[in-house]
């Protein structure tokens, strides 16, 4: 059964070839799985052709370059090739164990709607709040799912929102996954599993392509606001999104902790920025060139 199921894996960057080999590397080194059964799509948004000239040739490769543009708006490139019947998004900077895709598959076999991961460093410290015990997820409830460690039924009418996620023209830089998430159980119903078996590797959270942290950490939590009201989120986890950095603010500010109140401020002030941010115009397409 696992031999006739497809699986295209979505992923972009810019500029960053040593991390990419590793992810490439892991995704060679899958065991159990037939390689012709997986598609990998890449929209390059800078110069790492060359890192893929080690990929198992029996993987599909389909290759996209492309100008700079947001993660949502290069995943939605991406999405317009998928050939699998089920899908995932790595982050240029993740790596599988070995087992990744043979478990991931497995579930996928049994009727499920998505499963998502478990998402470690390379020292096995969890890079969300991921629960010890598999369970299955809900609707307000998604057990630290990010974007690497979500794999999901692909359904061509779901794409990511534009206007959330890093490289947002609005500064809404985080949710899209979540958003994603939440409209393939709205579609598909709530078969989506947390399996903490399965383990997708990823370093802890750096500033990435932003100026500081706590520009990051600000922009994130704009994106996270943003996706409590677009979703309806219960009153109690919008309550809880906006009392627990004031909590962090008064805290530290006891401790005499400046950097702490901070940190908490930036994430109280973006969520009700988001919370109430109107999005004006939606984000325009761009040309690509593909090459198989």
């Amino acid at each position: 059964m696992l031999n006739k199921m497809r699986i295209s894996l979505v992923q972009t960057s810019q500029d960053r070839k040593s991390k990419l080999a590793r992810f490439v590397k892991s995704l060679n080194a899958q065991e159990g799985v037939d390689f012709s059964k997986v598609q990998l799509i890449f929209v390059d948004q800078g110069d790492n052709r060359d890192v893929f000239n080690g990929l198992d040739e029996r993987i599909e490769f389909t290759y996209i370059k492309y100008e700079r543009c947001s993660l949502s708006h290069a995943r939605n490139v991406a999405l317009n090739h998928v050939n699998g019947e089920y899908v995932g998004f790595p982050d240029d900077d993740c790596w599988y164990e070995p087992d990744v895709l043979r478990q991931v598959l497995g579930f996928f076999a049994k009727g499920c709607a998505g499963v998502i991961a478990k998402g470690t460093n390379e020292n096995g410290q969890s890079t969300n709040n991921f629960p010890d015990n598999a369970r299955r997820l809900t609707l307000y409830n998604h057990c630290g799912a990010i974007s690497y460690t979500i794999f999901v039924k692909y359904v061509k009418s779901i794409t990511f929102d534009e206007n959330i996620g890093v490289g947002s023209p609005y500064k809404l830089s985080s949710g899209e996954e979540t958003d994603y998430l939440i409209n393939v159980m709205l579609a598909l119903g709530t078969e989506v599993y947390y399996e903490p078996g399965i383990v997708v590797h990823h370093p802890l959270s750096d500033k990435g392509n932003f100026e500081d942290n706590e520009v990051k950490q600000y922009q994130y939590a704009r994106g996270w606001g943003y996706i409590l009201r677009k979703h309806h989120y219960p009153l109690s986890i919008i309550l809880r999104s906006f009392i627990r950095p004031m909590g962090g603010i008064i805290l530290s500010l006891l401790r005499l902790d400046t950097a702490g109140a901070r940190h908490s401020f930036c994430l109280l002030k973006g969520r009700i920025e988001g919370y109430f941010y109107k999005i004006q115009k939606r984000y325009l397409d761009k040309t690509h060139s593909i090459i198989k």
